[in-house]
């Protein structure tokens, strides 16, 4: 007699795979299908994705890089606008996609008529609406910035706002609900961190730390370290002194990190891309990565996930190359 795995304990099996095991566990039979293209089993196979690697001790974060596939460098024009919850929104050949490199799941998007991602773009996910956005910006006058948001949702590009700043960093760091930038203040060209809320679609001004060892320049970056959000100084010669801040817009949060006192690393995932720069059937994420140590602090972070870059919290688990 055949023994029965009741439907929660098949669960946490499955929740345990990895995407590319979950999808060839789609044919075992019509009720694992559905199971695992459920919209409460990705969120939870997600939920357990990232506390996966918060519990590895060795591991800082998983980061995502775009790279040819021929070469490992990308171009000025093709780059990474953000990843989020396993969705990676990439700018390819004056293109815009939204894709889960997983999943190998693509979802081009059209860009605003006379927006070239020429300022600033971003991407995350914004949790109240449980929706996720594309934010680009472009040149609206002199010293001036007119910024427009997309919602996979609706797929509607709106302008948010006409900011009067000159970003320094063109894509924006992903953290707690917002995407972060250092900016040149028009007015009197004094040099700023600004967060974009993702939930209520305003700009803020971020606090930096109020230290004499920090100065923000033009060798300054943004990034994430220990689910952080940091600033580190890239010029030659530099100490390379990294600043967590520990808790959202609170100054004196801000704090240095000691340079001995680190000992995890990032896991750094290379996203290729075909030759001819188009992508038919999708991302390729190769299984191989290797450990880095501090240099890619602006790289993305990148998790496992089922999630669509459609939006409807459903894979199409058929119709995905094993």
């Amino acid at each position: 007699m055949a023994e029965v795995i009741h439907d929660d304990v098949l669960e946490r099996i499955l929740i345990g795979l990895d995407v590319k095991n979950l999808i060839r566990c789609k044919s075992v039979c019509k009720s694992w299908h559905f199971l695992i293209k459920s919209p409460g089993f990705i969120d939870r196979h997600l939920n357990y994705s990232y506390n996966k690697d918060r519990c590895n001790s060795e591991l800082r974060h998983r980061r995502i890089f775009l790279v040819n596939e021929f070469a490992c460098t990308c171009y000025d024009d093709d780059h990474i606008v953000g990843s989020s919850n396993g969705l990676v929104c990439v700018s390819f050949n004056s293109k815009l996609l939204v894709g889960n490199p997983s999943t190998r799941e693509v979802r081009p998007l059209v860009l605003p008529p006379w927006i070239r991602l020429s300022s600033c773009c971003g991407f995350g996910y914004d949790s109240f609406r449980d929706d996720y956005k594309v934010v680009v910006g472009g040149p609206k006058g002199e010293n001036q910035t007119c910024v427009q948001v997309l919602s996979l949702k609706s797929n509607i590009w709106r302008v948010i706002e006409e900011v009067k700043y000159v970003f320094i960093r063109k894509v924006g760091i992903l953290w707690n609900d917002a995407l972060y930038w250092i900016v040149r203040d028009s007015e009197n060209t004094k040099k700023l961190i600004i967060s974009y809320d993702l939930s209520k679609d305003e700009f803020k001004e971020i606090p930096q730390p109020d230290d004499a060892k920090y100065e923000c320049t033009s060798d300054t970056y943004l990034g994430i370290v220990k689910e952080c959000l940091c600033i580190f100084d890239m010029s030659p010669g530099s100490l390379f002194d990294v600043w967590l801040m520990k808790k959202y817009n609170v100054k004196q949060s801000w704090e240095l990190l000691p340079h001995d006192g680190e000992s995890q690393y990032d896991i750094v995932h290379y996203l290729k891309t075909p030759k001819d720069y188009i992508l038919p059937e999708g991302f390729l994420l190769p299984d191989k990565s290797y450990v880095t140590k501090y240099n890619l602090l602006e790289v993305p972070v990148f998790v496992q996930s089922l999630v669509s870059p459609h939006h409807d919290k459903t894979v199409n688990l058929t119709s995905v190359a094993v």
